[in-house]
């Protein structure tokens, strides 16, 4: 199982973007192998998309959340705490609120590995990063 952030998600999504080309195969790899987000990150993806025509948006928000390997990891008080402590353990890295909960969703799941493009997930130690665009 991998974490996917939103970034990814989007530039999977929007052809316009010059990473759309990079990520494509990166995806349907992470698509295969299963993958892992929690609802703040998938209302970001929905956040971004949200200015499409409603059954377009609608389509692609199926699209993700019937993957049947896809894992939602619910927002609850104790991923909440978790969170709050990883933001501040590594406020100074450069991980926000919203990273400090997919920071919680991975230790909570034993995940090490997250395809992003967001170089503050870099700084910590415990984390792979895989980023295919250069």
């Amino acid at each position: 199982m991998i974490y996917v952030d939103a970034n990814y998600w989007i530039y999977w999504f929007d052809e316009r973007l010059p990473e759309h080309k990079y990520v494509i195969d990166v995806m349907r790899s992470a698509i295969e192998e299963g993958i892992v987000m929690n609802v703040i990150t998938v209302l970001e993806v929905a956040h971004y998309l949200r200015f499409l025509p409603k059954a377009e948006f609608e389509k692609r928000m199926r699209l993700i959340r019937g993957l049947t390997t896809l894992e939602i990891i619910p927002l609850d008080v104790a991923l909440l705490d978790k969170a709050l402590e990883l933001l501040s353990e590594y406020a100074r890295l450069g991980i926000g609120a919203r990273d400090s909960v997919i920071l919680a969703t991975m230790r909570e799941l034993g995940l090490t590995r997250i395809l992003t493009h967001d170089k503050s997930f870099r700084r910590i130690g415990w984390i792979e990063v895989i980023d295919v665009i250069p």
